[in-house]
């Protein structure tokens, strides 16, 4: 048989019939090393896609491809909500429908909203919007509430419907170097000169290296009262 025998109408060459799926071209060098957080969803159980007992990743490239940017606010948010679940599940996986959170502060504030987008998608707790159940399982509306909090920053306290155990954790973005009521820092200045193509090449790698370094320390930034990231049980 003829090398074009088996060739496609179009004249193109078939797939490999093991061909690999193309690695993901986004580069989280510095942030996809990031601690993956592993949950349980009782739901997800239920319908079968997961095996009882068996853990969901959530990952942090996950979460800022659902935001659209990788920032320190949505990496504040992950590792705030990393750290309260660690505190309030120390010897088993956290579950998703069985962890209310009050978020400190109004979505309407600077951060709040993106942050409050990433607890949710990490612990399924939502407000009156989110889903109610099925056949009693998996419920997570009215799980989420705004409310005002003290605390550096901004505050969110997670909660254990199952036992009341409770903490209170408090992401300080000015302790990065990134003040929201000041603008954003010196960093953020560049970002006129990006947006309209002024920059230069290596400006634009310097911006890079900042932004994502600063990122990369917040997932990994351990609960420190004079760190980003305050904890307080109870």
């Amino acid at each position: 048989m003829s090398e074009t025998a088996d060739r496609p109408a179009d004249g193109r060459s078939p797939p490999e019939p093991h061909q690999s799926v193309p690695p993901d071209p986004t580069p989280w060098s510095r942030l996809a090393d990031a601690e993956p957080i592993a949950v349980r969803d009782p739901l997800a159980e239920l319908l079968g896609m997961v095996p009882p007992g068996e853990p969901l990743t959530v990952t942090f490239p996950e979460v800022a491809k659902a935001a659209g940017h990788a920032c320190p606010a949505v990496a504040g948010a992950y590792r705030c909500t990393q750290l309260a679940l660690a505190a309030l599940y120390p010897d088993s996986l956290p579950v998703r429908s069985a962890i209310a959170v009050t978020v400190g502060g109004s979505p309407t504030e600077p951060g709040v909203g993106p942050m409050t987008d990433v607890v949710r998608h990490v612990t399924g707790a939502a407000d009156e919007s989110g889903f109610e159940g099925l056949a009693g399982c998996g419920g997570r509306r009215g799980l989420l509430t705004f409310e005002d909090a003290s605390g550096p920053g901004r505050t969110f306290a997670f909660e254990r419907v199952d036992t009341g155990a409770r903490v209170r954790v408090s992401f300080d973005p000015s302790a990065t170097g990134v003040d929201p009521d000041a603008g954003g820092g010196d960093i953020q200045a560049l970002l006129p000169k990006l947006l309209d193509g002024r920059a230069s090449a290596a400006a634009r790698d310097r911006f890079y290296a900042a932004w994502h370094g600063r990122v990369a320390r917040i997932l990994r930034a351990e609960p420190d009262d004079s760190g980003p990231i305050s904890l307080r049980r109870g």
